[in-house]
Formats: C-alpha cells, structure tokens, sequence
C-alpha cells in the first residue's frame, strides 16, 4: 500500500509523463469527408455521403459515392446517372467505374461519360434491388485544377420499361 509521502513524491512524474502522452500525435488515414454543410440549398435530407482519398486540386482521385438503400424504392436500380456541374473540371475514368452493395461487386455493363453533357452513365447488368447502401467507386478521377465545392447530383433509373429517371440526392464535393 502507498503511503502520503509516497504519492507525493509520485505525483509529479505523474503529472510530467500525462504531459507527454498527450502530445504524441496520432495519425490518421487523410481522407476527405463531407463534414457538416450550412446553406447549401440543398435539402438536408437530400445530401449524400461521399468520401475522397485525396480531395486534393490537380491529383488523381478515388471518389466513393453512397447512395443510400432507403433511397431505392421498391423498383431498384438499373442505371444510376451522375450529373455535375459545368465549372467541375475533372476527368473520369470510364473504364475504371466499380457499384458495391456492402462488400459484394455489383457488376457494370456499360460506363458513358458525356463531358458536353456532364453526366456520367453507369449502366448495370443487372438491377439492384437493396435496401443496403450502395457505393458507387469512381477511380482514376483527376480533379480538376482548381479547388471549389461541387454539386454532383445522382439520379436512378429502375428499368427500360420505367425510362423517367428519379432523383435520389445531391453530393456536394469539396476540393482543396
């Protein structure tokens, strides 16, 4: 058992050494994130989550895009369009589009980018009827010169006998 003069003489090595534990930094994967977003005009309800390797200006990028399952109503998923803004400068990789529900891969049919229009078209083979999230991966992304926020919408189409596309939700992107 310690006694008072003990715990005296102790407790400044204690209170020096809780100094040094403290100021060890702790690293950290450097991902871009979201964060909180105030007046965006975009409904809070609408925004998606997404995350960036980099988020970085001019670098190449990874960018996952999720949708979230409560989004797909009951007709699914068979196309998902990604629509971004004019001023957004970057360049897709359209050979190097991946869909996931969880863990599993959902396989892709077709990928159309469209840099006139701004969209980008991810045609699956097969639909996706979920009520997990799905991740849309968009590698090999090279972000545009200029840093700024980006609004890229997604949009889903369920089949071709439902051809109208609905809205799911609005990413807002930060590049630095």
């Amino acid at each position: 058992m310690l006694n008072i003069q003990t715990a005296w003489k102790l407790l400044p090595i204690f209170a020096l050494s809780s100094c040094f534990v403290t100021v060890v930094p702790i690293v950290t994967k450097a991902d871009s994130l979201p964060g909180f977003t105030l007046f965006s005009g975009v409904d809070p309800s609408n925004q998606l989550s997404y995350r960036l390797d980099s988020g970085n200006r001019n670098t190449t990028d990874r960018y996952r895009l999720k949708i979230p399952g409560s989004k797909i109503n009951r007709l699914g998923a068979a196309q998902i369009q990604i629509t971004y803004p004019d001023y957004y400068k970057g360049k897709f990789d359209d050979k190097a589009v991946e869909v996931f529900v969880g863990d599993k891969s959902i396989p892709v049919q077709a990928v159309q980018w469209n840099p006139a229009a701004q969209t980008l078209e991810i045609n699956l083979a097969q639909r996706i009827k979920t009520k997990n999230d799905i991740e849309v991966v968009l590698n090999n992304v090279q972000n545009p010169d200029g840093g700024g926020m980006y609004y890229f919408t997604c949009q889903v189409k369920s089949s071709a006998e439902f051809p109208l596309a609905r809205y799911v939700g609005t990413w807002i992107l930060n590049i630095d």
